[in-house]
């Protein structure tokens, strides 16, 4: 916001000051070199910040400041401090916040595909299911698919999100390198407004998902098991949203990237879900393991949200496994009921815990990785 420079004869009055501009070359961007703050390295910063400071004095003691200063009818006796960097008041901390949510959505709904993906693929993976199962039954065949519905319940979120992120957060990311050299905004801003902007998409998606899949497909009929199930699918998504975005924090490749990341993934499910294996016949080093795990809460408050209080009948079935849903439970997950909000409070604190990895990890990588 200082002037280094103002009139008609920019090449003569750089030239002399040191500055020539090089042949070939456009002067105003050449100039505009000349006058920027290079934040790559702190030496380049607080050397850039001198050479400007000097070229302010000179200009205040040329010709072409006073000339100009007469022409206004003004002159400014005292000198001022060059506010270099910017201030990190409240009010414009929010105004960044709030321009960065705004481009971000400004770019998805512009893109007819993108804006799709992220509003309905929980309508279509709620209609899919509902097309394979139509509706569930209180037998032991809908016994079996309640079981294999709410793993794929707890497998799809998770991968919605990474394929989301993986197909839309690079170019973000690219951008918040440049502008973060430049010295616009934090990472800590970038990386808030990256998820605030995604929350409302998730949150719709997942209603849909809720509302079709809970109960068209016939869950346990139930007003506060339904938003314990939307509620799961929402966590779920942005969780795998927030691994995707700390794993390309890392890998610049997003195929590479989503390869690691679904890698990653596959392990945490088949060891933590509970669904595949029972945690009691686990081997102790993957049941120790299995803690760690996201998908072991999220099976848990699922596996509780269902079975609990649920009666299976057993005519005309050869061999009754289970009679009610909790004969399962006392199998797979014999604490489940009795722990329900508080396995779904520690899966919604893994959300805050990515949160925070994600804005360290982007904090700590301030030179671009492009290539």
């Amino acid at each position: 916001g200082i002037n280094a420079e103002y009139g008609v004869d920019l090449i003569p009055y750089f030239t002399e000051l040191g500055f020539p501009c090089p042949d070939y070359r456009n002067p105003l961007d050449h100039y505009i070199d000349v006058v920027s703050v290079d934040r790559y390295t702190r030496e380049n910063q607080d050397a850039t910040e001198e050479k400007l400071r000097k070229l302010i004095q000179d200009y205040r003691r040329s010709t072409l400041y006073t000339t100009l200063m007469r022409e206004l009818g003004k002159r400014e006796d005292n000198e001022h401090t060059v506010p270099w960097g910017t201030e990190f008041s409240p009010c414009v901390l929010l105004y960044k916040l709030i321009l960065l949510i705004h481009r971000m959505n400004i770019n998805v709904v512009r893109s007819i595909r993108a804006c799709g993906m992220r509003s309905t693929v929980g309508l279509m993976f709620a209609l899919m299911l509902f097309a394979f199962i139509l509706r569930l039954k209180n037998d032991q065949a809908g016994m079996q698919n309640r079981i294999g519905l709410l793993f794929q319940i707890v497998n799809g979120p998770t991968y919605f999100g990474i394929m989301n992120a993986v197909d839309l957060f690079p170019t973000l990311r690219d951008l918040f390198y440049r502008e973060s050299m430049d010295g616009l905004y934090h990472p800590a801003l970038f990386i808030l407004s990256y998820f605030l902007h995604v929350l409302p998409f998730t949150t719709f998606t997942s209603l849909l998902f809720g509302t079709v899949g809970y109960w068209g497909i016939g869950f346990f009929p139930d007003a506060g098991r339904y938003v314990y199930f939307t509620a799961v699918f929402l966590v779920l998504m942005m969780q795998g949203e927030s691994i995707a975005v700390m794993i390309l924090g890392l890998i610049s490749d997003p195929v590479l990237a989503n390869g690691v990341i679904s890698l990653v993934m596959s392990m945490s499910i088949t060891v933590g879900s509970g669904f595949i294996r029972n945690f009691q016949t686990l081997h102790p080093m993957f049941e120790f393991l299995s803690y760690g795990s996201m998908h072991r809460y999220a099976s848990s408050t699922l596996a509780a949200n269902e079975f609990s209080g649920l009666n299976i009948s057993c005519e005309h079935e050869v061999h009754c496994a289970y009679t009610t849903g909790e004969d399962y439970l006392k199998e797979a997950y014999p604490d489940a009921v009795e722990r329900k909000g508080e396995h779904f409070s520690i899966l919604a604190c893994y959300c805050l815990l990515l949160l925070i990895i994600c804005h360290v990890l982007f904090s700590a990588i301030r030179i671009p990785r492009l290539r």
